[in-house]
């Protein structure tokens, strides 16, 4: 035994590795050289900047879908206030003589299936502003544009669902 400052170590195993150390080395090494190769830009083709890229393109793309959706809720939305607008309109100025629900009285039907003057959205809005020869007086000055297309508009929904 050697003796160097007080420590004293055996001479018989000084070079050789012990078994566990030198199977964790080899493994270590193993391991490495596998992650270099699998991992390494020119074997797999990864780089970060293709990975930022089709991350930017992934939340472009939903971004656009998203802006989509909300744009498609919007316009539903709109529409949606539009025909309570025109059902409103409706209910105060056509109600008394077409009915409440459009099932007619001193005035026909607007429930169809076939109208008497058109069943387009134009016909619709040219017998509410100028009435009609049978009896309907012509509401455009009392209603305006906006609320004769409103009622048309109304109308040609309920008429076509």
């Amino acid at each position: 035994m050697s003796d160097f400052d007080g420590i004293k170590e055996r001479q018989e195993g000084k070079k050789k590795m012990p078994l566990g150390m030198t199977i964790l080395f080899v493994g270590l090494a193993l391991f490495g050289l596998a992650y270099l190769y699998l991992y390494s830009p020119q074997t797999t083709g990864w780089t970060q900047m293709a990975q930022y890229a089709e991350k930017t393109t992934r939340l472009a793309l939903s971004a656009t879908t998203h802006a989509e959706v909300e744009s498609t809720e919007t316009a539903a939305h709109e529409q949606m206030e539009a025909l309570e607008r025109g059902e409103k309109i409706y209910q105060e100025n056509c109600a008394m003589c077409h009915g409440m629900k459009l099932e007619g009285g001193v005035g026909p039907s607007l429930v169809g299936p076939k109208f008497i003057y058109g069943g387009s959205l134009e016909d619709h809005m040219r017998v509410i502003s100028k009435g009609t020869s049978k009896g309907m007086p012509g509401f455009a000055a009392q209603l305006g544009a906006v609320k004769i297309y409103s009622v048309a508009n109304y109308l040609h929904k309920v008429h076509n669902h």
